[in-house]
C-alpha cells in the first residue's frame, strides 16, 4: 500500500513538472540567450510562435535544426520531409533581425550546386516578410513573391551552401515567418540514394527583436528614439565617421525611409563619400520603375540639383553648399539590395577653402 501511494505521488509530481516545463520552454530548438535548457522533445509538429518580451533580456535567442535532420541518411528516410515553421511577433515599432551563425544544408548531387536561386530541389530556409492579411491590406500587385513552395509564397530563400553563410536579414515589420524544410525526392538516382545528411552541419540562426532598424552601435546612438528612422550627426559630437543603410552589411529592410542629417557650424561644410553602393533599382530610379533609391540634398526637402541614385553606380564625392546636408534612403516592398557604406567629414572652410 505504501509503495503504491509513493508511486502515485511520483506520477502526479512528474505530470505537474512536465506540464510546467512544457509551458515555460519555448522549444528545445528555440533557445533564449539566457537559457541553459538541455531538454529535448519533438520538433516541428506545430507552428512555433516567438513573441517579443517588450525590451526585456529575453528578446534574443537561437534557432537550430532538429537532431532528426542528421538521421536522414538514405533515400527512404529523405522521402519524409521535415518542416519547421517559426513565426515571430514583435511589439509595435520592432523588427526581427536574423544572423546566420552557421549554414550548411543538404543538396542532391544531381542538382547544379551553383543554381542557388531555385531552392525547390534542396533543403532550404525561407523567409516571409508579410502575413497574408498584410498583403491583402496593401493590395499591391507589384508585391514581390519570389519563391512559391507548396502553395506558400516566400520572399527570400537560402539553400546550397557554397563556402559562405548568407547575409544577415531584418524583417519589414514586426512580423517574420521562417520555414526550414528538407527536400522530398520524387525521383531516385544512384547518387542521391546514398547521399547522407549526417555530414552536413545544418543551421544555427541567432535572432533579436530590435527598434534600432539593425544599425550598428554608433549609428544607433545617433538615432532619434521616436520610432522613425532619423539619424543626426552633429559636428560638435561627430567630426567624422561612417554611416550605412540599416542592417549593413546584410540586406537592407523593405518598406523603410531613413533620413541622415549632417549639421555643422557656420564655417563648416560636409563632405560625403560613398564607398560601397548597391541599391535595387533601374534607369532614373523613378516611382514608375518600383526602384529603391538614395537622395542627396542641401535642404530639408528634395534638392533638384541632385538626381536620385540607385543600382550599383555610386555617387561621387559630394561637398555640401553649407553646414547642412541631408541624405535620404528609401526602400519599397519589392526585392532587396546590400545597401551602402559611406563616410562623412566636416570641413572647416577657413582652412580648406581659402
Amino acid at each position: 500500500m505504501k509503495i503504491r501511494v509513493e508511486k502515485n505521488l511520483f506520477r502526479i509530481f512528474f505530470l505537474i513538472s512536465l506540464k510546467f516545463y512544457g509551458y515555460t520552454q519555448l522549444s528545445p530548438y528555440v533557445r533564449r540567450l539566457n537559457s541553459n535548457s538541455k531538454t529535448e522533445s519533438s520538433c516541428c509538429e506545430n507552428v512555433i510562435i516567438i513573441r517579443s518580451d517588450n525590451g526585456t533580456k529575453n528578446n534574443d535567442g537561437y534557432l537550430k535544426e532538429p537532431p532528426v535532420y542528421h538521421e536522414m541518411n538514405d533515400y527512404h528516410k529523405s522521402r519524409s520531409p521535415i518542416e519547421c515553421i517559426y513565426k515571430f511577433y514583435g511589439q509595435p515599432g520592432e523588427r526581427i533581425q536574423i544572423f546566420y551563425e552557421s549554414f550548411e544544408l543538404y543538396y542532391p548531387f544531381d542538382v547544379n550546386k551553383f543554381n542557388k536561386i531555385d531552392c525547390r530541389y534542396s533543403d532550404s530556409i525561407c523567409l516571409k516578410f508579410y502575413e497574408d492579411n498584410q498583403i491583402n491590406q496593401k493590395n499591391d500587385s507589384s508585391h514581390s513573391m519570389t519563391v512559391n513552395l507548396n502553395n506558400q509564397n516566400y520572399d527570400l530563400c537560402n539553400c546550397i551552401n557554397i563556402s559562405f553563410t548568407p547575409r544577415q536579414i531584418i524583417s519589414a515589420s514586426n512580423f517574420l515567418q521562417i520555414r526550414f524544410r528538407t527536400v522530398r525526392r520524387s525521383f531516385e538516382t544512384g547518387q542521391s540514394s546514398v547521399h547522407s545528411r549526417k555530414n552536413y552541419s545544418g543551421y544555427l540562426l541567432r535572432y533579436r527583436f530590435t527598434k534600432d532598424f539593425g544599425f550598428d552601435s554608433r549609428e544607433s546612438k545617433a538615432l532619434v528614439k521616436n520610432g522613425e528612422c532619423n539619424i543626426y550627426f552633429n559636428s560638435t559630437q561627430y567630426q567624422n565617421g561612417y554611416f550605412t543603410t540599416p542592417n549593413y552589411p546584410g540586406l537592407y529592410p523593405r518598406d523603410l525611409e531613413c533620413h541622415y542629417f549632417f549639421i555643422g557650424l557656420k564655417n563648416e561644410k560636409v563632405q560625403i563619400t560613398f564607398h560601397t553602393f548597391d541599391i535595387e533599382g533601374v534607369n532614373q530610379c523613378g516611382a514608375d520603375t518600383k526602384s529603391d533609391y538614395v537622395e542627396l540634398s542641401n535642404f530639408q526637402n528634395r534638392d533638384r540639383f541632385y538626381s536620385r541614385f540607385c543600382g550599383v553606380n555610386k555617387p561621387g564625392t559630394i561637398i555640401s553648399d553649407g553646414g547642412f546636408f541631408h541624405v535620404t534612403f528609401y526602400s519599397n516592398n519589392v526585392f532587396d539590395g546590400k545597401g551602402f557604406q559611406a563616410s562623412f567629414y566636416f570641413l572647416n572652410t577657413s582652412i580648406y577653402f581659402i
